[in-house]
């Protein structure tokens, strides 16, 4: 059953912090729809795919954010500077 379950999820903000996704019923969706679900799921979920490209994953990043890889890169360099 493990091997259905994200393999960032014990470390993914979404589950470790309370508040994180705005409410518990949008949590819950996502834990459902990305986090539980299969690997053809948490595959797509934004902030694994972020997460493995480039071996972090900023706060605003959210399962179904729908911004690129780059677009995600430049959004964070701009709150950085």
């Amino acid at each position: 059953m493990r091997d259905q379950i994200c393999p960032n999820y014990d470390v993914c903000k979404l589950v470790t912090t309370e508040g994180f996704s705005g409410n518990e019923v949008r949590r819950q969706a996502y834990l459902t729809d990305f986090c539980h679900a299969s690997e053809s799921k948490w595959s797509n979920c934004s902030r694994y795919v972020t997460k493995k490209a480039l071996n972090f994953c900023p706060d605003f990043v959210l399962p179904d954010t729908a911004m690129t890889l780059d677009e995600i890169i430049d959004k964070f360099d701009e709150l950085n500077q």
